[in-house]
């Protein structure tokens, strides 16, 4: 075999397990996601809030927001989560 052939096999061989090993470790981190906004005018105010995270323990899910304005106030939030 010529040295360029032997070089690539032994980069291949070094390279592959590593991806095999360490792609699914990258694959499983864990993962959040965080929103907020606000906003107020002459018809109102508004606030809205939304969270999110996956990882290895389980899943949430939290969501609200609320309003005030000239016809009154609403507030909602929504809860989920498993794990």
């Amino acid at each position: 075999m010529q040295k360029k052939t032997l070089r690539r096999f032994a980069i291949t061989a070094v390279a592959a397990p590593a991806l095999a090993f360490g792609a699914p470790a990258l694959a499983s981190a864990d993962a959040y996601y965080e929103q907020e906004s606000s906003g107020a005018s002459s018809h109102g105010a508004f606030h809205h809030s939304l969270e999110a995270f996956a990882g290895d323990k389980g899943t949430w899910f939290e969501e609200s927001w609320s309003f005030a304005g000239e016809d009154g106030s609403y507030y909602s939030e929504t809860e989920s989560g498993a794990g």
